[in-house]
């Protein structure tokens, strides 16, 4: 008798949307990055990848710009330690003036 076990990892699939200043560092307007996690991955985590590729640092973008999941700001959520779930979407944007 052979028994076949399957391995079930969860992938998760966060878009990432970059803005002005953010998509030149980036070199793209979007991309998603994959990540294998069983539910969720953290804000922190997914600019932990992005420091790594871009330099671009949480840090700098929340002084100097504005962070959204799923299209509410982070500020209005957990900051950092927002949850990201399969589907969601982050965007990065410059602060913007004009008068």
């Amino acid at each position: 008798m052979i028994i076949i076990t399957k391995i079930r990892r969860n992938i998760l699939k966060i878009t990432v949307k970059y803005f002005l200043e953010y998509a030149r560092l980036s070199g793209c307007r979007d991309e998603e990055l994959f990540f294998e996690n069983d539910e969720f991955v953290s804000v922190k985590e997914v600019f932990k990848n992005l420091n790594s590729k871009y330099k671009i640092k949480y840090e700098d973008v929340v002084n100097k710009g504005i962070i959204l999941v799923n299209n509410r700001s982070i500020t209005q959520l957990d900051m950092e330690n927002t949850v990201l779930r399969d589907g969601d979407k982050l965007t990065l944007m410059p602060m913007i003036s004009g008068g």
